[in-house]
Formats: structure tokens, sequence, C-alpha cells
């Protein structure tokens, strides 16, 4: 079955991803594995920093896994909605006010370490909803890997449960 969901655009097709596990592992016979869309909750946040000069405001997104409760700033990047399986969708493990609070103490932990001041700051937090990632899995005949659509970053994965 079906669902229309958020999913962010990504730069890597399937082709991409078969060419560079291929290119990595030297086996020319890689497959494809079924896609696996991934969930994050997605916050716009707001800081207000005293300076000197006055308050400064600074914008960031905060992506929330939502199957570990990981917790990240991103840079932008574009939506599309699409239609996709439903068992290829990985379940939301994180309540989404779990999720804020997490979305919360990284923001205010990425902006005390990019400041690099223990000066207090207002981080106001927004929800944007849940948006999802695609991530490809390719098989070799000695590596399984996890190839992300949005960057290209490749993660080896363990050819068996442990």
């Amino acid at each position: 079955m079906s669902k229309q969901v958020v999913v962010v655009r990504g730069s890597i097709t399937s082709r991409d991803a078969l060419c560079l596990a291929s290119s990595l592992t030297g086996d020319m016979n890689v497959t494809l594995e079924p896609a696996m869309i991934y969930p994050y909750y997605c916050f716009d946040a707001s800081c207000s920093v005293s300076t000197l000069a006055g308050r400064k405001d600074i914008s960031l997104l905060c992506l929330v896994d939502a199957v570990n409760g990981l917790g990240a700033t991103a840079d932008s990047f574009e939506f599309k909605k699409e239609a996709v399986h439903s068992e290829d969708l990985l379940p939301c493990e994180v309540r989404s006010d779990e999720a804020a609070d997490i979305a919360q103490r990284t923001v205010t932990h990425r902006m005390s370490r990019k400041l690099r001041m223990i000066a207090s700051f207002d981080v106001a937090i927004v929800p944007r909803g849940v948006v999802h990632k695609r991530f490809w899995i390719v098989q070799s005949s000695e590596a399984r890997i996890m190839v992300d659509s949005t960057t290209g970053n490749l993660h080896p994965l363990r050819l068996q449960v442990a």
C-alpha cells in the first residue's frame, strides 16, 4: 500500500548508489535492496544572542531521528511529496514532545559550541512535522553498504545480525 509522505529531495539515485558501492568494493555484481525511508522530526530553531553590539538573531534547522532520538543541526534542503510503499517506511519510535526536547538541547549545545560562549541565549523551537530521508542499501559479495540519497555518504553495515 502506498502512502504520501514528505521526503528530502535527494541527488543520489539508485544507479548512483550502485556505482558508488561498486567502485568502493571493486565488485561488479552489486545488488540493490529495497530503499529504506527513514523518519526525522524537523524543527526550525530561532536563537537570540546578546552581543556587545546588541542582540543577534540566528536561524537553524534541526532534525531529530524519529527512530533512536539523536538530534543534529542541518543545512537547509528541499522537500517533495512522494508516494512510497508503507513497508519501506520505518516507524517513529520517539514521541513528538520528546523530539522537541531533544531539538532544544541539540540547538542549545550547537550554539554554545559555535559561539564559544557560556552566556545565556534564547532558543525558540517550531515544529515542521515529520520528514523522511531515503537510504539505498547495496549488497556486494563482501560488504553491505548504506548510501545516503542526499549526500552520497557511505555507511558500512554488518553482513549478519549480531
